[in-house]
């Protein structure tokens, strides 16, 4: 007789796709987790550096102003020349506000310059206060006038030569000899050195205030109702 083989005992081989799959669920787990408390610690941000309801300390006195001046409600906007965000306010949800509570002597709107995003920002300003301080009414022409004629941001589209060109052809009543020689004057560089440091607590463009007070840039659901309120608070007075 043969001799008999030995059996030799062999563990089974692990299965390791039931641990893969923990990792797996594990490693989901922590990035909801970390989206969570990310998103949390964004909010936080937010609040601290202003929601809606928020209010904002502002001085109106030289500023571009439409509307009656002793209109109950005082709206304002922080832009930037170069903000397409500002391109699209200006030219879908201003119209409303201006139909609906500017021209009715409800409310007026004033505009300060926030121009944070360049040099051509910056430039699109000083231009601004020089036509405004040459001729107070004819800023919202340039105003729509730059918003509508916007290029890719920093790419010397507001340039002084090309705005110089679009305040010749857009704006009426501005001698542009002095409107050159205003670009240099400390005042005019003072008047936005004034708006950069007003919209320091603003983080970003389009920025809304009614009556000092932040809302969101919505016409029906944050712009319009805010304004009623503040007139009816106006006239509970």
């Amino acid at each position: 007789m043969g001799k008999k083989k030995k059996t030799v005992y062999k563990p089974p081989k692990k299965n390791n796709k039931g641990f893969i799959i923990l990792i797996g669920v594990i490693f989901v787990v922590a990035a909801v987790l970390l989206f969570i408390i990310s998103n949390q610690e964004a909010g936080k941000q937010d609040t601290a550096s202003g929601g809606e309801g928020t209010q904002i300390d502002v001085s109106y006195e030289g500023q571009p102003t439409i509307g009656e001046e002793d209109a109950p409600v005082k709206l304002v906007e922080f832009f930037d020349f170069q903000c397409p965000h500002c391109a699209s306010f200006a030219q879908q949800v201003y119209p409303m506000i201006k139909k609906d509570f500017i021209d009715t002597g409800k409310a007026s709107m004033t505009l300060i310059n926030k121009p944070f995003l360049g040099p051509d920002s910056k430039t699109a300003a000083l231009i601004g206060e020089a036509v405004y301080a040459q001729k107070p009414e004819a800023f919202f022409a340039y105003y729509d006038a730059v918003l509508a004629n916007q290029g890719e941001m920093n790419s010397g589209w507001a340039n002084e030569e090309s705005l110089l060109a679009l305040v010749e052809s857009e704006v009426d009543g501005i001698d542009l000899d002095q409107l050159k020689k205003d670009l240099d004057s400390d005042a005019i560089k003072q008047a936005v050195e004034q708006d950069v440091e007003m919209s320091a607590p603003i983080e970003s463009t389009p920025t809304i205030l009614v009556n000092g007070k932040l809302v969101g840039l919505e016409y029906e659901t944050s712009i319009k109702p805010a304004i009623e309120e503040a007139l009816e608070e106006a006239n509970e007075q």
